[in-house]
């Protein structure tokens, strides 16, 4: 598409995703984008609508339209966000940022039974699992048990 205000290219797409994997069974979604000007930047008239929005909006919105989350409205972006560029991407899920590595049981304790499963995987050469590659080097070794019992014992 093309912005009212300098008729720059902006090519962007969402991707949506099935919501069985996530803790809540929301259906997750990325915002992809490969163009991303923002060059229009209008103006409020006082009392009057404006003629375009000042810069883009990005966010989500229930259906009701009273509750949402703001990513960039007119150009301002929270503290710690990243400015959205070509080639930039939004992912929205409602699962946690953190990954508990070593956690390879899923049970949220590092324990025993986590470095049993993990050498089984590497005795079994088992492609790369990034909960279990706890220096995060792409491969399962022994001196990911070797961390992963140091965790242990440290705990």
């Amino acid at each position: 598409m093309r912005t009212q205000d300098n008729n720059s290219d902006e090519d962007f797409q969402i991707i949506l995703y099935n919501g069985n994997d996530t803790p809540t069974g929301d259906s997750e979604f990325k915002m992809q984008y490969k163009t991303f000007n923002n060059t229009s930047n209008g103006y409020y008239p006082e009392g009057d609508r404006p003629d375009h929005g000042c810069y883009v909006t990005i966010g989500i919105e229930n259906k009701f339209g009273n509750e949402g989350l703001q990513y960039t409205f007119n150009n301002e972006y929270p503290p710690g966000a990243t400015r959205l560029a070509d080639g930039s991407a939004l992912f929205v899920t409602t699962q946690s940022p953190f990954v508990f590595y070593g956690d390879v049981d899923g049970d949220d304790l590092l324990n025993v039974l986590d470095v049993v499963l993990l050498l089984s995987m590497i005795l079994d050469q088992v492609e790369s699992d990034f909960i279990g590659d706890m220096n995060q080097d792409g491969v399962l070794n022994i001196l990911d048990v070797v961390i992963l019992v140091s965790n242990i014992l440290d705990n």
